[in-house]
């Protein structure tokens, strides 16, 4: 532990009253909702403390700009970084910046000056939380990640506490709080992908540039940390395989609801036989009466499936300003408790040394898929499809048709017995190339969640 952790803690103010100092790097909408936040629920967080929290500091680049008038009380303002992580009186740094490489240089800077540490980056924990943690603990400081995953929903601080006496099977996920709303609009309300998208961007649930969150990006970061937290196992982001609901259509729901299903996009890592990791982020037709079919609009819902304890289910608020916050002010909650208590020994990813995953490849599952054709209505469609899947030793379960579809623009469903994904991603590349079809075969796996 360095010599500035082993000195720091509760700082006296006028009054004899013990004090907190706080520097906040990055006042977007989660860097604005946590000051918020702290503000209105200070009185109730300093009860359960028993000692203050003073904001000493914010800083954000365009702060000459900004129009800090709602702050209460004497908070300096900056431009720089440096100036927040250098500054001797602040005991904990609050990193809130969206853009990686400023984050990382944030995050290892205020370690290496013996500040506690609290980050609401995904990417930064996803890419980089092993050696964050393994930097924290060397220098004696703690590290709070609890915003990167559900936003104020608290799903790693539930795994690493009140669960820590599990092992766990399973974790699956609805992380995403834009894809969630989009794909609930479109089966409720009858509304298109790009009018579901269109109401998301209006109501600020998704960016102008959706592309980090419609293509599963956002998920991908959030599940490869819940890996680290449930399995110790560290999974390369790039390695795990990423579809997003671009391509979902609102008549898939009408086919789903005839299956007793849903399409969710579902962010799941399971471990396997011989202690392998499956960990994918895909949309995929879920039981109706699965617990995470029931998560609508921007909520997150967690499933975690314990080994002993059975299936533990999550849900909450997981994006906007100040349910993240909350979260946000969670960690800094605790690292102050740890203060008072002379220590600050910590596993922010649930364990203490972590192994790299061994993969499994999703061409290895075996799975049961639904496979969506459009085509130019003509004779023989059913019959060469169906020929191409016997070749690959693929049966066929069902095959679906609603009524009343163009001729010129048919949309068909075939539901495809247990295979080796392999074979069904040959075949359906095989019927790809039909020249009857209209568009892109669509092929969603089924999943019998809890």
């Amino acid at each position: 532990m360095s010599k500035d952790a082993k000195t720091r803690g509760y700082r006296p103010e006028a009054g004899g009253a013990k004090v907190v100092r706080l520097g906040m790097v990055g006042l977007g909408t989660v860097g604005t909702g946590t000051a918020k936040v702290l503000q209105e629920h200070r009185q109730e967080i300093e009860r359960r403390l028993g000692c203050k929290l003073e904001l000493k500091v914010v800083c954000s680049r365009t702060i000459q700009q900004r129009d800090l008038s709602w702050l209460r009380g004497r908070v300096e303002t900056t431009s720089d970084w440096k100036n927040v992580v250098n500054d001797p009186d602040v005991d904990a740094v609050i990193e809130l910046v969206g853009e990686l490489k400023t984050a990382r240089a944030i995050a290892f800077a205020a370690i290496a000056a013996g500040k506690h540490l609290v980050t609401a980056n995904k990417q930064l924990v996803a890419e980089y939380g092993i050696e964050l943690a393994e930097r924290s603990r060397a220098k004696g400081v703690k590290l709070g990640i609890e915003a990167c995953v559900a936003g104020g929903t608290p799903i790693l601080h539930a795994i690493r506490a009140g669960l820590a006496g599990e092992s766990f099977a399973a974790v699956y996920g609805i992380l995403n709080g834009t894809t969630n709303y989009i794909l609930t609009e479109m089966e409720q309300h009858g509304t298109s992908f790009a009018d579901a998208l269109a109401k998301a961007q209006e109501l600020g649930y998704a960016e102008p540039d959706p592309t980090f969150d419609v293509e599963g990006f956002d998920a991908r970061y959030k599940i490869a940390i819940l890996a680290m937290v449930c399995f110790g196992q560290t999974v390369r982001v790039r390695d795990i395989p990423a579809e997003g609901i671009t391509r979902i259509e609102q008549v898939d729901f009408a086919y789903a609801h005839r299956l007793a299903r849903t399409i969710r996009l579902i962010a799941a890592a399971r471990k396997l036989q011989g202690d392998r990791l499956e960990i994918t982020v895909q949309p995929t037709m879920i039981p109706q009466s699965s617990q995470l079919a029931g998560i609508r609009g921007s909520t997150n819902g967690i499933l975690l499936v314990g080994n002993k304890g059975g299936t533990t289910t999550l849900t909450g608020r997981g994006a906007g300003g100040e349910p993240t916050g909350v979260a946000v002010l969670s960690d800094v909650v605790e690292i102050a408790r740890a203060m008072a208590g002379g220590g600050v020994g910590s596993t922010p990813l649930g364990y203490s040394e972590w192994h790299a995953a061994k993969r499994t490849s999703t061409e290895e599952n075996i799975v049961t898929s639904y496979l969506r054709l459009v085509v130019r209505d003509r004779p023989g469609i059913l019959a060469r499809v169906c020929n191409i899947l016997a070749r690959h030793r693929i049966n066929i379960d069902s095959v679906l048709q609603e009524p009343g579809m163009p001729k010129n623009h048919l949309p068909f469903v075939m539901t495809l017995e247990p295979v080796e994904e392999r074979a069904v991603r040959k075949a359906v590349a095989e019927i790809a190339r039909l020249p009857f079809l209209v568009q892109k075969p669509l092929l969603l796996p089924f999943a019998s969640l809890p």
